[in-house]
């Protein structure tokens, strides 16, 4: 099923111009690419947009939050002043048995004088009213002084009471001056205790603000068309709004009833069957929480004007598109096709080049091109490889005449007795460490040794160096019997050894030192480790020493060549790291994996 529809779709791209190919091209790598990019677009900016609006919302919501803090910390830092101050509480406490009429005057003029008219003159202060006892002259009054009387059948007076000297805040009522003016009053009420008998009432003192400086400042918090900032109260009575009439609402009244620990919460909810933003903060100094309702389709409105700009911006895209795809593939011709198709081979490695005629327009100019590349590559591939032919020949060459076993062999085997007849035993000693040390060089042509004989090849050739340089080089060998039995690459570690004698301690001073070699297993791994104490080696020429094929060359084994090797037969898990510092010495880590010896 699946082969057959497969057929009718080659079939049908077969059957179709190529002007119809690439409008279908067009289509798959335009349109739905760019309809993707811009929904996701769309999804990315509205985000982005609707942050912004409710961050927005966030820093007002805020602000209105200081400018209330601020309004309601300047009332109560009057209240606090005036309920502890000693010259008022000493008049307020008076005997009326020995409280002259003249006295009495005297003293409700400097009350006027110095704790009502004053604070009266603030801006945040539309009224201070003080309440005293009812035989006291001056409690008639009645413009900033007055009775007990006066508020004692008020529906608050007993919270009063009861709240000591917590400052209780009244709902809104309406308050006609002398000149007939009505205005709508906030009344932060607090009762002064005697300082010698705290059970003792002495006075009452009431400071008003305007409800419409409050509403003023709750507007602001009010960032959108639709939305509504009200101050609610804990008995659920509105104290002010943003919007008078948005308290007819029936949507507000239902947000009345307050969750528990409401203060500064960001609810998203739905009411009435709209989705809209509640946020909540308590007023610090009050029972107040500053509640702000703002409906989603607002936040959502700028959002809807960009989906509506991106879609048509979209739709002019795609036809832009459309409009140049059909100019593009009407110029183009069959040549053009037939150059796709030698471009695609070529990238499997079938260099053909194109045959027919290349004409002279900008068509033709890329065939001739093409087959002068084409040509190019197959001379480059050509030379490419007799040169890898003639590098792995001549290195091939220059193995054979390096290490030819049976000449090296009976040469050293002549120079050997030739020493034993002449009386001359250092000879003889050198040189059968020398036919041991290439014999387990050369190792019967395997690239696989043990590890004892590798061991044996080191030691081999730091006994030649030691008799040619009176035995300056300390060599140390530890290594776990476990490992001397396991199969490695061979001349792994005589180049390294080698390194460090040359490079190292002979370029001392003394021209002495020690290499110590040890050899562990480290998670189903061979580590080994050579140290040396010569003269280590500068940051630049140890960050080169595994990239530099120059570097360090150790007579054809040089350090990067022992690293590609090990990488090549083991993975890029395996190879050499170099630890190293001027003046004190070079580590070098090999790692190999443990092969254990199909004979141990």
């Amino acid at each position: 099923m699946i082969r057959e529809l497969a057929g009718r779709i080659v079939q049908f791209l077969n059957n179709i111009t190529l002007r119809t190919k690439l409008m279908l091209s067009f289509s798959i790598l335009i349109a739905i690419p760019m309809s993707l990019l811009t929904f996701i677009g769309y999804n990315q900016i509205s985000m982005t947009v609707e942050n912004l609006v409710l961050f927005s919302v966030r820093q007002n919501f805020d602000q209105t939050i200081s400018f209330l803090d601020y309004k309601i910390s300047k009332v109560i830092d009057i209240s606090n002043i005036i309920s502890v101050d000693k010259n008022l509480t000493s008049i307020l406490t008076k005997d009326i048995d020995t409280y002259e009429i003249a006295e009495q005057v005297k003293d409700a003029h400097e009350i006027n004088a110095i704790y009502l008219t004053p604070y009266q003159k603030d801006n945040d202060v539309y009224r201070l009213r003080l309440f005293v006892r009812d035989e006291l002259i001056y409690s008639k009054e009645r413009v900033n002084i007055f009775s007990f009387n006066d508020i004692k059948e008020t529906q608050w007076y007993d919270s009063l009471m009861a709240r000591n000297q917590k400052i209780l805040w009244c709902p809104p009522q309406y308050f006609v001056d002398d000149f007939g003016r009505k205005a709508e009053v906030v009344s932060a009420m607090r009762v002064i205790l005697d300082p010698n008998r705290y059970d003792r009432i002495i006075g009452i003192f009431s400071i008003d603000i305007l409800e419409s400086d409050i509403r003023n400042i709750i507007k602001n918090a009010n960032t959108t068309e639709k939305g509504v900032a009200y101050l609610i109260n804990s008995n659920g009575e509105i104290i002010s709004s943003s919007d008078e009439n948005a308290l007819n609402n029936l949507a507000a009244y239902k947000l009345k009833i307050m969750p528990e620990n409401a203060d500064d919460t960001w609810e998203d909810t739905v009411l009435d069957g709209k989705r809209i933003m509640v946020v909540r903060k308590n007023i610090k100094g009050t029972d107040w929480t500053l509640v702000s309702i703002i409906p989603y389709e607002e936040i959502l409105s700028s959002s809807n004007v960009l989906k509506e700009q991106m879609f048509f911006l979209l739709l002019a895209m795609i036809l832009v598109a459309y409009a140049l795809a059909y100019f593009i593939s009407d110029l183009s011709t069959k040549r053009i096709g037939h150059l796709i198709k030698r471009m695609r081979k070529a990238q499997t490695g079938e260099l053909e080049i194109i045959k027919a005629p290349p004409g002279k327009d900008e068509v033709g100019e890329l065939i001739a091109n093409f087959n002068f590349m084409i040509q190019k590559i197959r001379i480059l591939i050509e030379e490419q490889y007799r040169t890898g032919q003639e590098i792995k020949n001549s290195e091939l060459r220059a193995l054979q005449a390096q290490i030819n076993p049976h000449f090296l062999y009976n040469t050293l085997d002549l120079i050997n007795w030739t020493a034993i007849r002449n009386n001359v035993p250092d000879i003889s000693s050198v040189v059968q460490s020398l036919a041991k040390f290439y014999k387990l060089s050369l190792s019967k042509g395997n690239d696989i040794v043990l590890v004892s004989d590798e061991l044996m090849h080191v030691k081999l050739y730091v006994d030649i160096q030691n008799r040619r340089f009176e035995n300056k080089v300390n060599l140390n060998i530890d290594v776990d019997e476990s490992l001397l039995n396991c199969r490695i690459l061979k001349i792994i570690l005589q180049p390294i050894v080698e390194n460090s004698i040359i490079h190292g301690i002979l370029e001392k001073e003394e021209k002495s030192g020690n290499i110590n070699i040890t050899g562990r297993e480290e998670n189903g791994d061979i580590v080994f480790k050579i140290t040396d104490d010569g003269v280590g080696m500068d940051e630049k020429t140890l960050n080169s020493l595994l990239q530099d094929s120059t570097t360090r060359e150790s007579h054809g084994y040089g350090v990067r060549n022992i690293n590609d090797r090990i990488k090549l037969r083991y993975g890029e898990a395996y190879g050499l790291k170099y630890k190293s510092e001027p003046g004190k010495g070079t580590e070098v880590e090999i790692r190999l994996p443990k092969t254990p010896s199909s004979d141990s």
